[in-house]
């Protein structure tokens, strides 16, 4: 019975280590990550500030791309509303229709009239 506890005890340290040298090894792979975000934001000309908010480009009246956004929280052909992290962006106007809708950006065309955060 004393070789079993032994034993035992020495499998519970080899797994505790395992546990060690993984949370190390996440921590590592956090700093190399924020490392890597920040010579992309420098590569780009982006500061921190910018790289993950809602990016709106607007070409003229009829046609609208829109960037790093949560959701859709409104959509009719007078107003569409996108959710963000922080606010609100409503964008009215008519004929509104999303062209083409991705995780990460989509486009609005139509009679733009206006653009508000709330």
């Amino acid at each position: 019975m004393a070789k079993y506890k032994v034993h035992r005890r020495g499998k519970r340290k080899a797994h505790r280590e395992l546990y060690i040298e993984v949370k190390r090894a996440e921590k590592r792979e956090k700093k190399e990550y924020a490392a890597f975000f920040e010579r992309l934001t420098e590569s780009v000309s982006l500061t921190n500030d910018v790289a993950g908010e809602m990016m709106v480009y607007l070409a003229g009246r009829h046609c609208m791309l829109v960037r790093n956004f949560a959701s859709v929280t409104e959509y009719t052909s007078g107003r569409i509303r996108l959710k963000t992290k922080h606010y609100e962006l409503c964008v009215e106007g008519e004929y509104l229709r999303l062209e083409y809708f991705l995780p990460e950006e989509l486009r609005i065309v139509g009679n733009i009239i206006g653009v508000s955060y709330h």
